[in-house]
């Protein structure tokens, strides 16, 4: 993505998500943040994990086929995912673009922010942050809280 990074000064960040104009709407394969991260559940980083709300919404607006469904190797869990191609990227990804936008997953509508467990909130480099564009941060609050609900879904995933 190149040297697109998060900058906050004075209560603005240099962000503004570019949505469907993003010529990379969808990311496509993630790789993770680090290559020193191993998840326990051997996942992929690229899956795209699916919350309840997500669930219901893709099947709701006719687009079940294109969920799967994993189990945990630490507790045996059942989840849902986003179904993936060979390559790692989201069989909605058509044509270099997320078919599915208005109804993508919490995990999509967070990036690029998520929650680390020893610095808080971060942000993954994305074309959406330039040192041209300077917005309030409570813009991107909408963002940040689903980043916060994926944290979440992970906290209850984990509990016994």
């Amino acid at each position: 993505m190149g040297n697109n990074k998060m900058k906050i000064k004075d209560g603005k960040v240099n962000f503004r998500c570019k949505t469907s104009s993003c010529q990379h709407s969808c990311c496509g394969p993630f790789s993770g943040v680090s290559t020193e991260l191993t998840n326990i559940d051997e996942r992929p980083f690229d899956e795209i994990v699916l919350t309840t709300d997500d669930y219901n919404n893709l099947v709701e607006n006719g687009y079940g086929h294109l969920i799967e469904k994993g189990v945990s190797k630490v507790n045996g869990k059942e989840y849902f995912k986003m179904a993936l191609f060979e390559d790692g990227s989201c069989k909605a990804f058509k044509d270099g673009k997320c078919s599915i936008y208005k109804n993508s997953p919490t995990l999509c509508k967070a990036f690029p922010f998520y929650f680390d467990m020893f610095s808080g909130l971060c942000a993954i480099d994305c074309e959406g942050f330039s040192d041209d564009t300077w917005v309030d941060i409570a813009s991107v609050q909408p963002m940040i809280d689903r980043a916060k609900k994926m944290y979440q879904f992970w906290i209850d995933f984990y509990n016994n």
